[in-house]
């Protein structure tokens, strides 16, 4: 099994601009929302001195958890963006007390942007001199993979066929239609097939899944598998100019 190597980068975040903490792999998490005992409090007197009952007592938390980075949604009932690359992805509330829901932090970083009538609170979070996680070398018996950030190019206009054929990004398309998005982009070489997408698809699902993404596999995930392949800069909007002549 191909395992990821990761740098022990610190985390700084930035709440409305300021900075408020900088973590370390081995650092309690750090967490936010209108309850007392966050690490980062908010919204507790927003609303004429008083609690802005629509900002959850325990949002949510930051974490270091198997050599990864994560933003975790502590709510059960509230959901908050996430905004990579421009791209909002609304994280829901976790569905029962041992559930998990979460966002892998990944250069260049992100936005957490908590929303209430009383006004929006953004939280920006950066890894201190981000670097690609580094995969090892496969064994023996290990597929060939290719390194993270490093497409080729016929992956990434089967990617791009996938996820940016709508005008929402990270939306998916069908395999089939995605198929005929790809070979109408390269109408004189041998047309692409649903299967080849397919494959395409799955193959990269579980690169990240190996990097400890979690949540993206599935028909169910496939937008959120989407704009997480959009996070980790395997796939950005400007590939779209690969679909122009579909």
């Amino acid at each position: 099994m191909v395992v990821p190597v990761h740098p022990s980068s610190g985390l700084v975040a930035h709440f409305q601009g300021r900075r408020v903490a900088v973590l370390r792999p081995g650092n309690p998490p750090f967490t936010f929302g209108r309850g007392h005992d966050r690490t980062l409090r908010f919204g507790h007197d927003a609303v004429h001195g008083g609690p802005d009952r629509h900002i959850s007592r325990h949002v949510g938390s930051i974490r270091y958890s198997g050599g990864l980075w994560v933003v975790c949604n502590d709510s059960d009932s509230r959901p908050f963006d996430v905004i990579v690359r421009g791209v909002s992805n609304p994280l829901p509330p976790r569905t029962a007390s041992d559930s998990h829901s979460r966002w892998a932090v990944s250069p260049p970083g992100l936005e957490i942007r908590v929303g209430a009538p009383s006004g929006r609170y953004l939280l920006s979070i950066s890894v201190d001199a981000p670097r690609p996680p580094i995969v090892e070398a496969p064994g023996h018996d290990d597929p060939c993979t290719v390194p993270l950030g490093e497409l080729r190019d016929h992956d990434r206009l089967l990617l791009a066929a996938k996820f940016l054929a709508l005008p929402d990004p990270g939306e998916a398309v069908g395999n089939r239609e995605a198929a005929q998005y790809a070979s109408a982009a390269r109408p004189h070489q041998e047309p692409v097939t649903a299967k080849a997408v397919e494959d395409c698809v799955g193959r990269w699902c579980k690169t990240l899944q190996q990097l400890g993404v979690t949540g993206i596999s599935g028909r169910d995930n496939i937008n959120q598998l989407g704009r997480q392949l959009l996070a980790w800069g395997l796939l950005r909007q400007e590939n779209r100019k690969l679909l122009r002549g579909a």
